[in-house]
């Protein structure tokens, strides 16, 4: 049954928004009626979440929005609230989101005003706990407008939001099953006349060669086909696909399950005669005893693992053994050694200074000094002392000038041997430049063939640890960065132990500058230039090549080019990236030879006694043990007593017990953990959950 209503703000007509106001009788009345029917639906569609639910109900309201606007208001949240707190209380659901504005404005500028609104409604949702997955927009701007008038009420009636809401009700333990078991299904479409390599969101990765799926009747498809995977490597993926891990009544180990199914144009298709697929299962650590499993149905038409004879393989080949290669020695290099240290650092001459010019005396200046200052006149025996201090002043001037006109002679003399000087001082400081770089080079050509001696020295060991462990991923992909890093690290531990031991063998290269050079000059305000511009314009790639060199001529270049070539082979899939290989590596392969759930696990081989589970219940259930220790689960039969029993767990193992029925539409779930074989029948304590609660708590798990 599909309700639809337009609600207006449950406001007097007075603060309705300007662009709707009306003052009519009629508006007045149709307000008032709205809001009549705005209560008495929303009752109505509470009471259908929470009693009236049939298999499936659909019910729609309707939010509104003032004009140009996005922004709920209070009324618009009160419906929103209700309509979420039946959704939630709902054992499932899906809401759509139509979002619509008036025929005002641009096309463009309405669809991204309805994208808004919904939007915002759609995120107000999602605020209270329904999941973004459950919720769907769609955005028609003025599209689809509920009258073609252009008055003001009809354009507030499609300035809206409507919120249709689908609430589904289980019927039965098996709709609800298969509604858990729809969960991460995946479809993935490719095209059938190219080799593909599909990777899944838990990680398992499928190569399909090209022309792998056909018709029941052995016709190739035409058109794309869709690849359906469903991945369970965990007890919530274990339970919700309703799986086991069982093979006539033998308990097994799982590394976990993959269901792969496909279809074209709506039908179903089968593996073409001697097709297979290659299919990597992700792991954590890989178990070489695991081996391939098809799921065959017993009499019941329930699950039973059947061995398919084909043990999993790692994802690549066994490289050829890199132990016995052997790493050359170089000589051990020689200290440069200098008859004498450098001199010191030439330095600069100091410009002269020119002669200061003395200064003529005035007689005004000096009468002033007697009392003649201001037009003051002087006494006879004060101008009789100035012009006697005058005349000496005067005297002293011509004494001073001669003696001037000497010095600066001397100065201009000066001025030329300074240019002299300033010549030689910049040729001494060239030479005396170049001397301290050419012995600063000679002690970093000494440090490279010192890091190279000892480097080959530690290489040989480098190479016998790369060797045993040469099933990482990071030593297989890139066997030449391996190596030189392991050495290097060698490099590293013998600095740290001839610094311990204090090995006097070894040149201490911050010692050789002060040898070769000199302690002044290396503590001289000019060295860390001179050093730096030298460890610019030393060649950088020297030590590289010398390195390439020596890892080429033992042959492990050319084996890391080979293992790089073997990673990109389609039979050892194709990585897209390191993080990519990496997973490869770490991942169980088998070539898959039919479609549906395919297993990898191995046989739990315990010589201890097992022990029969027993659970009261006389309802309809599904009901599961699951022994994370060995990381496997049984499925609980009813034995039609009223109880659910399953048998052959391991005496003393930790378990957890799980079960899930259906009461009054919703599930119903619970959990007990114990020890097997140490409980008599257990009584399960059931609560009730919504389905997102039901998956987040098998999640959980």
């Amino acid at each position: 049954m599909l309700n639809k209503l337009y609600v207006l703000k449950n406001k007097p007509i007075q603060y309705l928004p300007k662009d709707c106001a009306d003052n009519s009788e009629t508006t007045q009345f149709f307000v008032a009626k709205t809001i009549r029917m705005q209560k008495i639906f929303l009752l109505l569609l509470f009471l259908s979440f929470t009693v009236f639910l049939t298999a499936q109900t659909t019910s729609s309201v309707s939010v509104f929005f003032e004009l140009d606007q996005h922004t709920l208001s209070p009324e618009a949240r009160r419906t929103l609230d209700t309509l979420a707190a039946g959704l939630l209380d709902a054992p499932d659901y899906s809401v759509t989101i139509d979002a619509y504005t008036d025929d005002r404005g641009t096309e463009k500028y309405n669809l991204r005003l309805a994208a808004d609104r919904g939007e915002a409604v759609q995120r107000y949702l999602s605020a209270k706990g329904l999941l973004p997955g459950k919720t769907s927009v769609k955005n028609w701007g003025e599209q689809n407008r509920t009258d073609e008038n252009t008055t003001e009420t009809v354009r507030q009636k499609n300035r809206r939001v409507d919120i249709t809401a689908t609430l589904f009700r289980f019927d039965n333990l098996s709709a609800l099953k298969k509604q858990l078991s729809a969960t991460g299904e995946q479809t993935i479409s490719i095209r059938p006349d190219q080799e593909q390599q599909i990777t899944a969101a838990g990680g398992t990765v499928v190569v399909i060669p090209a022309q792998s799926f056909v018709f029941e009747d052995g016709t190739a498809p035409d058109g794309p086909v869709e690849v359906i995977i469903k991945e369970a490597y965990s007890t919530s993926d274990w339970i919700a696909q309703n799986l086991h891990t069982m093979s006539d009544g033998r308990l097994l180990q799982t590394g976990g399950m993959v269901y792969i199914d496909a279809q074209s144009d709506g039908k179903p298709l089968v593996l073409a005669a001697g097709a297979s697929l290659t299919v990597a299962m992700p792991a954590r650590q890989v178990d070489p005893g695991m081996e391939l499993f098809y799921s065959r149905p017993d009499a019941g038409g329930n699950i039973n693992w059947q061995p398919a004879g084909q043990a999993f393989r790692r994802t690549l080949k066994n490289p050829q053994s890199i132990m016995a290669l052997r790493a050359p020695i170089p000589a051990k290099p020689v200290a440069p050694v200098f008859a004498a240290d450098v001199r010191p650092e030439p330095r600069a001459p100091n410009a002269p200074r020119p002669p200061y010019p003395p200064r003529k005396p005035e007689l005004d200046h000096i009468q002033n000094m007697f009392g003649g200052g201001m037009g003051a006149a002087m006494s006879r025996k004060n101008n009789k002392k100035a012009q006697k201090y005058y005349r000496e002043a005067l005297a002293k001037y011509e004494r001073d000038s001669l003696d001037h006109i000497r010095l600066y002679e001397k100065y201009l003399t000066k001025v030329a041997n300074y240019e002299v000087a300033k010549n030689r001082y910049a040729a001494d400081y060239q030479n005396w430049e170049q001397e301290v770089k050419s012995r600063i080079f000679k002690v970093m050509d000494f440090e490279r063939e010192q890091y190279l001696f000892t480097y080959s020295n530690g290489l040989q060991r480098a190479i016998k640890q790369v060797g045993k462990n040469i099933g990482q991923y990071q030593n297989y992909s890139n066997l030449e960065y391996a190596v030189h890093n392991a050495a290097e690290t060698n490099y590293r531990m013998r600095l740290r132990e001839d610094f311990i031991s204090q090995n006097r063998d070894r040149v201490v290269i911050s010692d050789l500058y002060s040898k070769c050079i000199g302690y002044k000059v290396v503590n001289g305000p000019a060295f860390r230039g001179l050093y730096l511009d030298v460890k610019d314009a030393y060649p950088r790639d020297t030590l590289q090549r010398a390195i390439s060199g020596i890892l080429k001529t033992i042959g492990i270049k050319q084996i890391s080019d080979s293992l790089k070539s073997e990673l990109s082979e389609k039979r050892l899939l194709t990585a897209q990236s390191p993080a990519d290989a990496g997973r490869y590596l770490n991942a169980y392969v088998a070539d898959v030879a039919q479609l549906g759930w395919i297993n990898c696990d191995k046989f739990y081989n315990d010589p201890s006694e097992k022990v029969q589970l027993v659970v009261n219940e006389a309802e309809d259930a599904s009901m599961y043990v699951v022994c994370k220790e060995i990381n496997s689960v049984l499925s609980c039969s009813p034995n039609g007593r009223g109880a659910y029993s399953a048998s052959g767990i391991p005496k003393g193992k930790k378990v957890s017990v799980i079960a899930i029925k259906l009461k009054d539409g919703k599930a119903q779930f619970a959990m007990q953990d114990v020890k097997a074989g140490e409980t008599g029948a257990l009584q399960m304590d059931y609560r009730s959950l919504n389905m997102k609660e039901l998956k987040e708590k098998l999640r959980s798990l």
